[in-house]
């Protein structure tokens, strides 16, 4: 099995002690990495779009629904590979709906650039 944190290149990001305390965790990857950059104080609406973005574009090359069916894929990321908030280390829930609009929409901007560059 691959280890995820290492294929998103996360783990010099880790706030936690070592990597055993990370893998043991209960929290997804994608939780630990939102929950990490939105409290980070510079810059973190930039971090989350990244994180995104880069999770998005993986899940285009690992689905199994029709690529091209925009819509579809943006749904089925949202209810296999993400989640749209989470708690922070005080309690206080995050939404990053507004995030994940933003990126939605400059992919179907760049759809056809998107489709080229997984051509290849």
């Amino acid at each position: 099995m691959i280890n995820r944190a290492l294929d998103y290149g996360f783990n010099w990001a880790l706030y936690q002690k070592d990597d055993v305390e990370f893998e043991n965790s209960n929290e997804s990857i994608i939780f630990q990495q939102l929950k990490y950059f939105n409290e980070k104080d510079e810059n973190k609406k930039g971090y989350i779009k990244a994180l995104y973005l880069h999770h998005l574009l993986d899940f285009f090359k690992e689905t199994h629904v029709n690529i091209h069916d925009l819509k579809l894929v943006f749904k089925k990321f949202l209810q296999e590979k993400v989640i749209v908030e989470i708690y922070d280390s005080v309690g206080k829930i995050t939404n990053f709906q507004e995030e994940l609009n933003e990126i939605f929409d400059l992919i179907k901007e760049n759809r056809e650039e998107l489709f080229e560059d997984l051509k290849s």
